[in-house]
């Protein structure tokens, strides 16, 4: 186990050194077709895992939705809770562990949504992971995933998607309904985004 991604202090202390290479400072141009959409979420309780900056949070309220972002890091927390002043939202913030979360919230959500959060604890994790997600949502919510990045990598975070190997893990729990690439994820990141989405069956 790679102990050192489970401590909140080594994401405190990326957040507050401003080595964030992942944030976009704006909602994910994916996700923010997907909430448009309405495809696959229509309404509804929304939980939004690994928040950061509350960006994509914040859109997501913009669109209608019931919104918890929870985040490892506080400082990540504190900064999105001023985001969403700016903007006159309302978001649940948590600032914990969010493996933690499946004892207050189970069954509790109609969506979960991640994107660079997965990559981002440890590999020998993600079966715990996708169990998580499977036990927060309510029968027929749905698992929005932008997974990032589908490539070999040595070393981490982030850690490198296999995403054969994803789903493997994934369908155990839950019924893969759509893999597909995006013609408006960034640039940079073209060929090494994968977005799939997940329902709970009951």
């Amino acid at each position: 186990m790679i102990n050192f991604v489970n401590n909140p202090a080594f994401r405190d202390d990326i957040y507050q050194n401003d080595v964030t290479g992942w944030d976009l400072k704006s909602p994910t141009p994916v996700f923010k077709s997907i909430l448009k959409e309405r495809k696959f979420l229509k309404s509804g309780k929304l939980l939004i895992l690994g928040s950061g900056y509350g960006y994509d949070a914040i859109e997501a309220v913009k669109q209608g939705f019931s919104v918890t972002a929870v985040d490892f890091s506080t400082y990540a927390i504190d900064t999105a809770k001023r985001n969403t002043e700016k903007n006159k939202v309302k978001i649940d913030f948590i600032a914990q562990d969010f493996f933690k979360l499946s004892v207050n919230y189970a069954s509790y959500f109609d969506g979960v949504y991640d994107y660079v959060t997965y990559c981002a604890i440890d590999p020998d994790r993600r079966e715990e992971y996708a169990k998580l997600v499977t036990e927060l949502m309510k029968c027929g919510g749905v698992f929005i995933v932008l997974w990032f990045p589908v490539e070999e990598r040595k070393g981490g975070p982030p850690f490198g998607i296999n995403i054969e190997e994803t789903e493997k893990i994934f369908s155990n729990y839950l019924k893969l309904e759509l893999t597909l690439t995006r013609e408006d994820t960034l640039k940079p990141r073209k060929g090494r985004e994968i977005l799939q989405i997940y329902r709970k069956e009951c």
